[in-house]
């Protein structure tokens, strides 16, 4: 978010590449997202039969799938920009195992309290990065 006056906005979060979140707006998005996940997973469980509705499902199955890869790859991107390191480490969320470990770490690793070349602080006044 180039524009500090803007408010962020759910596409923003869940899509946009620029910017920065904290890791409880990270946890959100991505709760949000494997909760539309079970919603669906839940729905095709429900179905019975071969009919046209299991098609539909697996369908917004695998809609979901490639939406949330670019979410959550856009919301790394962001977290990593809020801890000072450069986005293309988000290649990493698509190795396995590593990608588990990645997760927990932007989970639990604090904001940056200070402005970096990525924008102000998620939360909070934005700080001068370098102190007078």
């Amino acid at each position: 978010m180039a524009d500090h006056q803007q408010k962020p906005t759910v596409t923003w979060v869940l899509f946009g590449l620029h910017g920065r979140i904290a890791r409880q707006s990270f946890i959100l998005g991505q709760l949000f997202m494997l909760s539309l996940f079970a919603f669906v997973i839940a729905r095709i469980v429900a179905v019975e039969g071969r009919d046209g509705s299991t098609v539909f499902w697996g369908l917004v199955l695998l809609a979901l799938g490639v939406a949330s890869l670019v979410s959550t790859i856009a919301m790394t991107v962001k977290r990593l920009h809020d801890l000072g390191f450069p986005g293309i480490l988000a290649v990493c969320m698509l190795i396995p195992t590593v990608n588990f470990i990645m997760l927990i770490i932007l989970m639990i690793m604090p904001s940056s309290p200070q402005t970096n070349t990525y924008g102000p602080p998620p939360f909070g006044p934005p700080s001068d990065p370098k102190p007078k």
